[in-house]
């Protein structure tokens, strides 16, 4: 008889089941009132229509119902309307709903599942459909389709997508330290700055309302939280795909012992002018929100949301085209800032060269190339044949090639293009192309189809720069002052997933001053979102590590430690950059941190570089797409992004047979030596571990690699190490 250790037995179990299990179950009934319980993976969420309102009784973490709970009455969703332009006070749509059906269907591929239950409300004349996506992980998903079935147009003032409640029975005051303890803690991006996108910290929830939000339009603080109840070890995680203003609202309240304290949540886009106009016989569908809840720690929280996007949210990408090697060379930045001749035919070429002797797999010409921004043509001095010569010379050293451009305006020599000569009622404020008017949207669409198709693009990477956007524009609708930013952001989103359509090959980058617009609404849309603007040490470890907390790895493109103005005088060790660069995403190059061209690149330069890209090539590309990422430090469940000298990020492959880790020095901290111990190995196996600064290797079991750990001694700001596991034979 085959006998095979009880610990391999666990070990071949934990990898064939992952945390959230692959379940997706729906049961809906009808009588004595509509009630439907969502199950995907462990979580269950149950919804009902209670007298005439639709409620959110309950959510578990651990597969159960809690039949205790199913009488529960809190609002699920929130609608708030003006029924005519003279009325001074908005409605709240919040009872007098009548069912009308529940529909079930396949969602996409992979069997994921989507849930609709439609409702009526005669009194206000709207038909709601509640649209929920289960996929098996620990995430859901949750738009609402709004339809106003009145003969005259109504205004939607403020929505909440989601809503409900989250509770902590007042016994965790017998294990939570401290005289008064708080079960509940609200993890989300703290700075609303230009280079500090991700600047995730904690803070105890204290009693009352908190509201998270976003006023500046285009912000830096993206809709994103982690709800930690203390008490019952679960976390609550979400997003709001939205890319304008928003607010998430928490009411945390302290219940007399014996009881259940309590948090409602509330999540949805803000305006204070009505977010839409809604005409006779209109529907509109509402941003997203995935909200998934998860027991257990940090690192399976973020990796159910991890699975989530990846399977149902991030776009899919051609075969061969993801994690490419990217060289990008602009003009308002780095070596051709200085350059004499500035950006021109010439050298871009020089560039060119220069990506190929590194390795790169993608050339990307950035900003500078054109004369007035809204005039996507060519500068006619500095690129009298066009780009497409550019085109084919990076395609004759191997490597594809992309454009950059800020299709929507907002910096530059706006007013002095053509587009706004012929078309000055397209511009608005800040110089943006008003994308509400249906002709600008048209234009600028046609405009990118233009530039794909002339130019032969493998990929397009947008930019937009007009800081800060705030309230925005708003247009009179029917009588009603409408804000701009629902029907803009439709655009925008609509525009790129045809080109996604239309060209299935292209990738599709985004940037926006940095990562200000690194919403799920726009990464929806995007294969690729820059980090940051701010690219020094330690701001960018930082920000990238608050950042993968809600987004994968692969997503981000950074030009790590590049040069330009605010980069001089940083910290600027070579090997950490490139680590960086290779074991933090999809790797980045920006011209200034490699050389001024290829003539004056010493050769044991080029073969550093090379070394990382044959080792990015071998080890980490292939498992870049599907790793598990685990958030050693700088934040854990105590502290935030600054609340630590050290950072330490691991990426393992999901059956834990390889996987690569990165720790940084970057800042004070009692010692000079960090201890890792990797998560994501497993205990049973043997590795071999490569330290990249030494170039040396040892096998060790992984069972002493959890339990003893790796001391790591990095005594500078700035100093790194690299470290390699792979399964020994």
């Amino acid at each position: 008889m085959l006998r095979i250790p009880l610990l391999e037995v666990l070990c071949l179990l934990m990898l064939a089941i992952p945390i959230w299990a692959e379940t997706i179950r729906t049961e809906f009934k009808e009588s004595p009132q509509p009630c439907v319980r969502f199950q995907s993976g462990r979580v269950v969420a149950v919804e009902g229509l209670r007298e005439g309102r639709w409620v959110s009784r309950y959510w578990t973490a651990d597969g159960r119902f809690d039949w205790s709970n199913e009488l529960r009455q809190d609002e699920a969703l929130l609608i708030t309307i003006l029924k005519t332009p003279s009325d001074s006070t908005p409605t709240v749509v919040s009872s007098g709903w009548r069912f009308v059906r529940f529909s079930e269907s396949e969602w996409g591929a992979g069997g994921a599942r989507v849930c609709t239950v439609e409702l009526d409300q005669p009194t206000h004349a709207l038909n709601l459909k509640i649209h929920t996506v289960l996929d098996g992980t620990p995430i859901l998903t949750r738009t609402l389709e709004i339809t106003n079935a009145s003969d005259h147009a109504v205004a939607l003032t403020e929505l909440s997508v989601w809503s409900g409640r989250q509770y902590a029975h007042t016994y965790y005051k017998n294990f939570i330290r401290g005289e008064d303890p708080l079960p509940f803690q609200l993890g989300s991006f703290v700075k609303n700055e230009w280079g500090s996108e991700g600047w995730f910290d904690w803070k105890p929830l204290d009693q009352g309302t908190t509201i998270l939000k976003c006023e500046e339009g285009q912000g830096f603080n993206d809709p994103f939280f982690i709800l930690r109840n203390r008490a019952k070890g679960e976390n609550l995680i979400g997003h709001l795909a939205w890319s304008a203003n928003w607010a998430l609202e928490f009411e945390y309240k302290k219940a007399k012992d014996p009881g259940i304290d309590w948090v409602r949540f509330a999540l949805g886009p803000r305006a204070k002018e009505p977010l839409r106009v809604i005409r006779p016989g209109e529907s509109i569908r509402t941003p997203a929100v995935h909200l998934g809840l998860v027991a257990g720690d940090l690192d399976q929280t973020v990796q159910g949301m991890h699975e989530h996007l990846r399977r149902s949210v991030l776009p899919k990408r051609a075969e061969g085209r993801d994690g490419l090697i990217q060289y990008l060379v602009p003009a308002d930045q780095g070596y051709l800032r200085e350059h004499p001749e500035g950006m021109t035919e010439k050298t871009v070429r020089e560039n060119i060269d220069l990506a190929a002797a590194i390795g790169t797999e993608l050339f990307i010409l950035d900003a500078g190339w054109w004369t007035n921004t809204l005039d996507w043509v060519p500068d006619t001095a500095r690129f009298p044949a066009g780009i497409k010569p550019l085109r084919d010379y990076a395609h004759e050293k191997g490597m594809l090639f992309g454009v950059y451009a800020e299709l929507e305006g907002g910096r530059g020599a706006v007013h002095a293009s053509h587009t706004a000569k012929e078309h000055p009622e397209w511009i608005g404020p800040k110089a943006i192309l008003n994308l509400t008017i249906p002709k600008a949207a048209a234009w600028m669409e046609s405009e990118l189809h233009r530039l794909i198709e002339e130019n032969e693009l493998d990929l397009f990477r947008l930019d937009y720069n007009p800081l800060f956007t705030g309230e925005g524009p708003s247009t009179l609708r029917e009588g009603f002052r409408e804000n701009n930013a629902w029907r803009y952001y439709e655009a925008v989103y609509s525009v790129y997933e045809r080109a996604r359509t239309t060209y299935p090959n292209l990738i599709l980058q985004q940037c926006a001053a940095g990562g200000a617009r690194n919403d799920l609404g726009i990464m929806s849309q995007f294969h690729e979102a820059y980090l940051t603007d701010g690219l020094w040490i330690p701001n960018v470890l930082r920000s990238f590590y608050g950042q993968s907390l809600g987004i994968p790895p692969e997503v981000f493109v950074t030009a790590h430690g590049a040069f330009g103005q605010p980069g001089r005088g940083r910290a600027g060790n070579p090997d950490t950059h490139l680590r960086m660069t290779y074991a933090l995403g999809t790797p980045l190059h920006f011209s200034g941190m490699v050389a001024p061209d290829l003539e004056s690149m010493p050769e044991e330069r080029r073969a550093l570089f090379g070394r990382y890209a044959e080792v990015y090539k071998r080890f980490m590309k292939p498992l870049l797409p599907t790793c598990r990422m685990f958030h050693h430090a700088p934040a854990d469940l105590s502290g935030g992004v600054d609340s630590s000298g050290w950072f330490a990020a691991e990426f393992a492959a999901p059956d834990g047979g390889k996987g690569w880790t990165l720790i940084a020095n970057i800042g004070e901290s009692e010692n000079d030596t960090y201890l890792f111990h990797p998560r994501g190995l497993l205990p049973n196996k043997t590795y071999r571990i490569t330290f990249d600064s030494l170039d040396s290797s040892a096998v060790i079991p992984g069972f002493e690699l959890m339990r003893d750990g790796i001391p790591v001694r990095l005594e500078n700001l700035g100093s790194s190490e690299l470290l390699l596991f792979e399964e020994a034979g």
